[in-house]
């Protein structure tokens, strides 16, 4: 088997035969899709043994109890047969191509694969692609893998990753895919790119990632704590002290505090993530990798405080 993708599935009866269907289109053929059933509540388990039954040379259902998305991941690794293994959401669809043009290139001789990713939402005029690895002119690959998306389902990995080094997702937190991506970008030998848009990332009205007001906002601070100690942990650190010092900027001081600012414990947060960068990067706003940020966010990097949040609030809140 060259190919694993492990779906874990949580209450999404809506989407989920959209899902499924794009994965047994796929042009390749050496692949398995193994669906974690995380406890949904709604009929996603009927329609994930309808194709287990229907297609069973694709498709392995598993049942779990209800532990989340990183615990539904880490429950499917021990059963991917694969080389290699990708995971995909269950709200989100793939091209008929992805997989096999990824596995061809990963068998170039790379350790990860990254692609590019489609934001999409039903009004086509929304939908924009976000690029999967860093356009920013770094010689050294795994330094511009550290600037991309981090995102765990826009990539195919060599299965060593989580059978031999015991890769595993953190439970019961969001932005879960950080600690992972940031250690295998880092170690990785060899890291591709496949520079095409098949992946349909859905974005939904409603959903929890894009409740600016819950207090999981405040996960962020230990899921980068996890990142740092990974590092320090593996004496990687000061090999990637700009790097981690610009992953903080960004979950931190820049998109991370567009979403605290929208919160009403905003100034919890941004306390908070004065603290942490004072602590560890007090010369952050020195980062050699803010210039490559467009000049709204450039300035809002310099200027930004409690002093002058007024100024800021107003527009990011009205955006």
């Amino acid at each position: 088997m060259k190919v694993s993708v492990i779906v874990p599935v949580y209450n999404v009866e809506k989407y989920l035969e959209e899902c499924l269907e794009s994965l047994l289109a796929q042009t390749l053929q050496d692949m398995e899709v193994i669906i974690v059933n995380d406890g949904s509540t709604d009929s996603s388990p009927v329609i994930a043994r309808h194709y287990a039954d229907l297609y069973p040379e694709r498709f392995t259902l598993l049942n779990k109890p209800n532990g989340g998305l990183s615990d539904a991941r880490n429950y499917g690794i021990p059963y991917a047969g694969g080389e290699y293994i990708a995971f995909l959401d269950s709200d989100d669809f793939v091209e008929k191509d992805l997989y096999e043009k990824l596995l061809n290139k990963a068998q170039e001789g790379y350790d990860v694969v990254v692609t590019d990713i489609e934001y999409w939402y039903t009004d086509p005029a929304r939908r924009t692609v976000m690029k999967g690895l860093s356009e920013r002119d770094i010689p050294d690959i795994r330094k511009r893998a550290l600037l991309s998306p981090m995102f765990a389902w826009n990539k195919l990995y060599k299965a060593e990753y989580f059978k031999d080094r015991g890769y595993r997702y953190p439970l019961n937190t969001w932005y879960e895919d950080l600690p992972v991506t940031t250690m295998i970008f880092a170690e990785a030998e060899n890291i591709g790119y496949l520079p095409e848009c098949l992946i349909h990332y859905r974005q939904r009205e409603g959903s929890i990632m894009q409740n600016s007001d819950s207090p999981r906002l405040a996960e962020i601070f230990g899921v980068m704590e996890m990142v740092r100690e990974n590092f320090r942990t593996n004496h990687l650190e000061d090999t990637y002290h700009d790097e981690l010092e610009y992953l903080h900027i960004e979950h931190l001081r820049l998109y991370g505090m567009f979403r605290f600012i929208r919160s009403n414990s905003w100034e919890t947060y941004y306390d908070r993530s004065e603290q942490v960068m004072k602590q560890y990067y007090p010369e952050w706003k020195k980062n050699k990798y803010i210039c490559g940020l467009g000049l709204k966010n450039r300035v809002f990097l310099q200027f930004y405080s409690k002093f002058t949040a007024g100024i800021f609030h107003r527009r990011i809140r009205g955006a």
